[in-house]
């Protein structure tokens, strides 16, 4: 029986999809559902789009914090299941390791993650945040993947 759900939020439609369904397994198991967000910093461009790799000017970790939490509760809301015990984390960090590490920390039975397929050389090289959380973490993955 699955008990907590951990499901990463980054506004896809990938996520939207892992959250509906762990909304389904939610009302299966009577879990608790923890939506976490990670924000990413933003980086500044000049004229012609080039990264300049300063941040803009009106860039806070406060700002950025609360658009996080903005974020959390309309994909929730989205969901229509307001019946459930749902939690909202707003964390700083590189993606994968910030997912990894709550799962540890909250004792996750389950992540439920979204996919954007990423199939650019960076994402070949580097890899991506789904494929490195498989990897990696202390309990189930379910990753879904929405095709363009």
């Amino acid at each position: 029986m699955t008990r907590q759900i951990l499901v990463p939020i980054d506004g896809s439609e990938s996520a939207a999809k892992a959250l509906e369904h762990a909304c389904l397994l939610q009302r299966a198991d009577g879990a608790t559902i923890h939506l976490l967000h990670i924000p990413e910093v933003p980086v500044a461009q000049d004229a012609l789009g080039r990264k300049t790799g300063a941040t803009p000017l009106d860039y806070t970790p406060a700002r950025a914090r609360e658009q996080g939490e903005n974020l959390l509760r309309q994909a929730w809301q989205a969901t229509g299941s307001h019946d459930g015990s749902v939690r909202f984390l707003v964390e700083d960090g590189h993606p994968a390791q910030v997912i990894v590490a709550q799962a540890r920390s909250l004792n996750i039975d389950l992540i439920v993650m979204g996919s954007r397929g990423l199939s650019d050389l960076r994402g070949l090289m580097v890899g991506s945040v789904s494929h490195k959380v498989t990897h990696v973490a202390p309990c189930q993955v379910i990753t879904l993947h929405v095709p363009e």
